[in-house]
């Protein structure tokens, strides 16, 4: 297997002074300060520190019909038992169950340092035991919320992993997969994507390539690099030109809405320009002009061929083939922000919708998933009508993501009519179409501030810190028009409003589906519950 040398080395830390791996060493000073932080972290409200950029890297949203704008629920369970809450109860004091907890985990803490200090006096600072040692209190240290120690101590059980087995020993894995954790427990998305790379960097250098380890490996690598551009770049306009194709060719910065997509007759190609050197008459347009590849982030492009080498071993992997169309549904999105909705007056430049269609790739992807979706729903249709129904429902809606409505209504049509040839009632079909307000489509596509995106299952209780009341009007083609926000409960920063907003903006949504066709929607009222 060819292999480059990896690009960025991950910094150890030296374990030849216990002292300076962990600055709170005097044991008494450490256990107040843990304790301290800890029962800080149970009072202390996120609305009261403040709405920041990283805490709302966790920010997710919970749209429920907007009925009764007195009931103002607390929690998810609330909103998916259907029980309501008038007021949110006051802060709790520490219970005794909860000071026993931290108690132990202390104790832990204090009783793994003892062992350390001991293997190091018997064996030295390399001492092979104290690997697991450290990746324990490690373990611990990002329980108890101190993140910065356990990045200490996990990193110098790669350290002490390497010096006794080889510099890429497989057998540092385990605490590469832990920093990764705490990087993403702690927010710092720029860590978990260096320690992503770096395991996987470790792993293609050990393992055959076609060993199920190494496939693994490369799934594991292209999912991060998805969710790192939409974390990295997708909301950060900075990190996403820094990081990007754009910085290898010295572009200037661009915003949402900079470029304008112009056909080129000469050469039978999409050029995006940016929209003052147009409006300048420039003479050079094609020099400073974009092809549609260089807007493309790389991370996309590395997920996008390591999903094909996994698909050269495994052509009919269904999951690998769905996330081949999520990814050029986000090749879509990103450009798509790129290009201005403002239009201009001349026949060479396309509309925003236009512009996307015309461009090869994206035609490409479009058709290789439709044609993937139709197969499988088609194989369903003589095996479980339920699986059908939503195979033509995904269908429908990967359609209407690319703007072919009429495609989209034959394919909600279908599913329409197998849903009544086994029972259900037309209205009762519709409401299975479109259940709620405003429904990301695809179905099979995580999109950021959701509970899919930020990995949080839908059963699971999260209390909410506050909502945000929004109405809209939804047009037949899933996009959104007139969205305006109603009110918003206290302590509700502008950040959070205006995530909602791009949000909501951004998406394409089920339509409502009624006779057979999308219909328009006027006036949706829609409370937006989030929690971080």
């Amino acid at each position: 297997m060819e292999t480059s040398n990896y690009p960025r080395q991950v910094s150890v830390v030296s374990t030849c002074d216990h002292g300076q791996l962990f600055p709170f060493f005097n044991l008494l000073y450490r256990k107040r300060f843990l304790l301290f932080f800890l029962i800080l972290s149970l009072f202390v409200h996120p609305t009261l520190r403040g709405q920041t950029k990283t805490e709302l890297n966790t920010l997710f949203f919970d749209g429920v019909y907007l009925d009764d704008p007195e009931t103002i629920l607390l929690s998810s369970a609330a909103r998916n038992s259907g029980k309501a809450f008038i007021s949110p109860p006051a802060n709790l004091p520490i219970t005794d169950e909860e000071q026993i907890s931290l108690n132990d985990l202390l104790n832990d803490i204090a009783q793994y340092e003892t062992s350390i200090n001991e293997l190091i006096e018997t064996g030295g600072t390399f001492n092979p035991l104290l690997a697991q040692e450290y990746l324990s209190i490690g373990n611990l240290y990002q329980q108890a919320g101190d993140y910065e120690n356990a990045t200490l101590a996990l990193e110098t059980t790669m350290h002490i992993e390497r010096v006794n087995q080889g510099l890429y020993t497989l057998a540092q894995t385990e605490a590469v997969r832990k920093l990764i954790e705490n990087s993403k427990a702690s927010r710092n998305y720029a860590d978990a994507d260096k320690y992503h790379e770096y395991l996987y960097y470790l792993m293609s250098r050990s393992l055959d390539d076609d060993s199920e380890e190494y496939t693994q490996a490369a799934l594991e690598w292209a999912d991060w690099n998805m969710e790192a551009f939409r974390r990295l770049a997708f909301y950060n306009e900075e990190a996403l030109a820094m990081g990007g194709g754009l910085s290898s060719i010295g572009s200037s910065m661009l915003r949402r809405g900079d470029l304008v997509a112009v056909e080129d007759s000469q050469f039978s190609d999409i050029l995006f320009v940016p929209r003052s050197a147009f409006l300048a008459n420039s003479s050079s347009l094609r020099s400073q002009s974009f092809t549609p590849e260089q807007l493309v982030d790389p991370r996309l492009k590395k997920a996008e061929e390591l999903f094909d080498l996994v698909l050269e071993k495994d052509s009919d992997n269904e999951e690998i083939l769905k996330k081949k169309a999520e990814l050029t549904y986000l090749f879509k999105l990103q450009i798509k922000k790129y290009i201005s909705d403002k239009p201009i007056g001349t026949s060479i430049v396309l509309s925003n919708n236009r512009g996307v269609r015309a461009i090869p790739f994206l035609r490409r992807g479009y058709s290789d998933s439709r044609e993937e979706l139709l197969a499988r729903a088609e194989t369903l249709e003589t095996q479980d009508h339920l699986l059908a129904a939503n195979a033509y429902i995904d269908l429908a809606d990967w359609d209407l993501a690319f703007e072919r409505l009429q495609r989209a209504n034959e394919g909600y049509s279908k599913a329409l009519e197998i849903l009544m040839a086994n029972g259900l009632t037309e209205k009762e079909a519709e409401t299975f179409i479109s259940p709620e307000p405003a429904l990301f489509i695809p179905d099979f596509v995580s999109f950021e501030d959701t509970r899919e995106f930020q990995n949080i299952p839908e059963q699971l209780d999260i209390p909410y810190i506050g909502y945000i009341d929004v109405s809209f009007n939804k047009r037949s083609n899933g996009s959104l028009r007139n969205i305006k926000i109603e009110y918003s409960s206290e302590n509700t920063g502008h950040l959070v409003r205006n995530r909602l907003l791009n949000l909501l903006r951004s998406g394409t949504f089920r339509p409502f589906f009624e006779s057979g066709r999308t219909r328009a929607q006027s006036d949706i009222q829609v409370r937006y519950y989030y929690s971080y």
